[in-house]
């Protein structure tokens, strides 16, 4: 889509990442419906990722509420900094897979645990091993997100997988969101059931944990 290849969005996320070209990875609306929507255990997107032979963490996310995100229904929660402790193992744990959760008490006593209150419009860039989570929204307000996320062309994954190899980001003025009136895109795109998420069914489960 065209919000997510603006300078913005694409540009600014690049920049934070030390300026080397970046390509789409993947994009996915988070749709947390009033009361019902689920919790997110912590975890590191390249605890996921890293399955998928990224060799390196040269990756991130662009966070982009469709909603207003409040403690109330559910808004992310980051330990501030925790992108610098590095890749944390994961695990499967019940129905969710997610960081090490003593490592993650770990990481609390060092990092700064933040509630990221935003309004429609707002974008927060976190890197690929920031520790996230996010609680059960049991409010009666929906929360809608869509997350893009983006590798370093020259951390284009070793093996094919369900996520995108490198292919060229063709970057967008800021001006192209508002001049945009094309509803439909002219481009290609790959859609992928959740169930074919190898990424996480790839992990030990915590009882497995040596």
């Amino acid at each position: 889509g065209v919000a997510v290849r603006t300078q913005k969005v694409a540009g600014t996320l690049q920049a934070l990442l030390g300026g080397y070209e970046l390509y789409h990875y993947h994009s996915k609306l988070m749709m947390k419906e009033a009361e019902i929507g689920g919790a997110h255990i912590w975890h590191q997107d390249y605890g996921y990722w890293y399955q998928n032979e990224c060799l390196t963490p040269d990756m991130g996310s662009v966070f982009l509420p469709v909603d207003k995100c409040t403690t109330q229904n559910s808004c992310l929660q980051v330990l501030v900094g925790s992108h610098k402790l590095g890749r944390i193992e994961h695990y499967h744990m019940g129905d969710q897979s997610g960081a090490d959760p003593h490592r993650v008490e770990l990481a609390k006593q060092k990092c700064d645990h933040v509630h990221v209150e935003m309004e429609p419009g707002d974008a927060l860039f976190f890197h690929s091993n920031l520790l996230h989570t996010s609680d059960q929204n049991k409010s009666q307000l929906r929360r809608w997100v869509l997350i893009s996320s983006y590798n370093q062309a020259r951390n284009c994954p070793t093996k094919k997988h369900h996520h995108a190899d490198y292919h060229p980001l063709d970057m967008l003025p800021n001006s192209a969101l508002s001049e945009c009136v094309k509803m439909n895109s002219s481009l290609p795109k790959d859609f992928m059931d959740p169930k074919d998420d190898h990424s996480a069914r790839s992990l030990k489960k915590i009882e497995e944990k040596i």
